[in-house]
């Protein structure tokens, strides 16, 4: 019997190329507003070393000369490249000879099937591998909307795309809604001048399906809704769900509404709170730029993956875990998400 089991967990079922085949295309659907939104365009890479082109370029007049004249010259633009790394995420499962007894039907002998089961529940069950690897790609994506992303500790930097482009970040916008009144339309202003800002930050972007959002904590954005200005706009007909229900996931459990052309969403975050927008802020990103958010993914760290295009996940068997008593699965991501003009973006809090 031991031969038997042996041989299951090595057979085309259990093949890396397999296991890994399914967990990409299976994948369980986790609560993630940012993650839904098909921001951030996956694309597989050779290394875990990722190299931008800062491109400097701007538009300059050009002075008049007098004809015969030598003509100006055109300075070429200045790129300056810039390196990023992939970061590993692996979590693992094992299973024991003991498990698969102990779940299989009497007077079968079907060992392969219990196997399949029972590895694929620890994997993409409501609480599996994958959902956690879910929840935790949404993290990274909140943070690569705010241009600094932090490790599951909250406290170390995985990447700050300030800091990597050599930019300051634009000042927090305080938002100051008890002054605002009904009909001076002081919010609609603020709005006006922070969507200018993107929309110049954004130089050389296709901006034409471009959609202003903002996520903001729960404090922030009942006073969205609740100041004097956009309940005044809300008699008047001028608010309203979004028509565009594409944009968000089918996990609509808190609203969103359209107020200055800009869509404010009351981001949900995880119970715990470790993945969620603080209270009293908010964070405002470009939705539909071509090539402004992407996710690099670069290959596995083991001999059968390390030549090929990187894929989201991997799921694998590495030999030195594996036991006459025991299998291990891990299911593993390099991913490096990126905001590729992190000047677009912008932190907004409660004043």
């Amino acid at each position: 019997m031991a031969e038997l089991t042996l041989d299951i967990f090595n057979g085309d079922a259990f093949s890396a190329a397999s296991m890994t085949s399914h967990v990409n295309e299976n994948v369980p659907y986790v609560p993630g507003y940012v993650g839904s939104l098909g921001l951030f365009v996956g694309e597989g890479v050779y290394t875990t070393l990722v190299g931008f082109d800062d491109v400097n370029g701007a538009l300059k007049l050009i002075q008049s000369s007098p004809r015969g004249a030598a003509p100006s010259q055109s300075t070429g633009e200045k790129a300056a490249t810039r390196y990023l790394e992939t970061v590993r995420f692996a979590r693992e499962a094992v299973i024991t000879a003991d498990q698969i007894k102990g779940i299989r039907v009497p007077g079968t002998t079907n060992l392969l099937q219990t196997a399949e089961r029972l590895v694929y529940r620890r994997v993409e069950g409501p609480t599996g591998i994958r959902a956690e690897l879910s929840m935790t790609m949404e993290h990274l994506y909140l943070g690569a909307i705010d241009g600094q992303v932090y490790d599951a500790d909250g406290t170390t930097v995985l990447w700050d795309y300030f800091t990597t482009y050599g930019v300051a970040r634009p000042a927090t916008v305080n938002v100051p809604f008890g002054s605002f009144t009904a009909d001076e339309a002081k919010f609609d202003d603020l709005c006006m001048k922070i969507k200018r800002d993107v929309i110049k930050a954004l130089n050389g972007f296709n901006l034409a399906g471009m959609t202003i959002v903002v996520a903001c904590g729960d404090d922030f954005f009942d006073a969205v809704r609740s100041n004097k200005e956009v309940v005044n706009a809300r008699k008047l007909g001028l608010t309203g769900v979004t028509k565009a229900p594409e944009l968000f996931a089918s996990q609509k459990a808190y609203s969103s509404f359209q107020y200055a052309d800009i869509v404010w969403v009351n981001y949900r975050g995880s119970d715990d709170g470790k993945v969620s927008v603080p209270a009293d802020e908010a964070r405002l990103f470009a939705l539909g730029v071509p090539g402004l958010f992407k996710t690099f993914f670069a290959p596995g760290d083991t001999w059968d993956t390390i030549e090929g295009e990187g894929l989201p996940v991997y799921m694998l068997q590495r030999p030195e875990r594996q036991t006459s008593s025991q299998r291990a699965f891990e299911v593993q991501s390099n991913p490096l998400p990126m905001c590729l003009r992190p000047k677009s973006l912008r932190r907004l809090k409660k004043a």
